[in-house]
């Protein structure tokens, strides 16, 4: 993903610099790195991304995207990353 993607997304889901970096485990100065270019997410956090994006979009078309953020939050807060991932990459609801 380039840099405005990353920032598109983050903007999509409502969210601060430091609320996406805890989802991808790094600080909001990291998250604002990733959108300003001057670093790159690793491998994983870019796979998230754009699995995050990609699902975003669907619920967006689906008229279902605050069902699919309070998900998301519900899967971290009750689960962890693992549970978040878990959620991103299995829920196809």
């Amino acid at each position: 993903m380039e840099p405005q993607e990353i920032i598109q997304l983050r903007q999509n889901l409502g969210w601060s610099l430091a609320s996406f970096g805890k989802y991808f485990g790094v600080t909001a100065q990291a998250v604002l790195k990733w959108e300003r270019g001057t670093a790159t997410p690793n491998d994983f956090a870019m796979a998230a991304m754009i699995q995050l994006r990609n699902r975003l979009d669907q619920a967006i078309k689906e008229k279902q995207k605050q069902e699919f953020i309070n998900g998301l939050k519900r899967a971290l807060i009750t689960g962890g990353i693992i549970a978040l991932l878990t959620y991103l990459f299995n829920n196809e609801e």
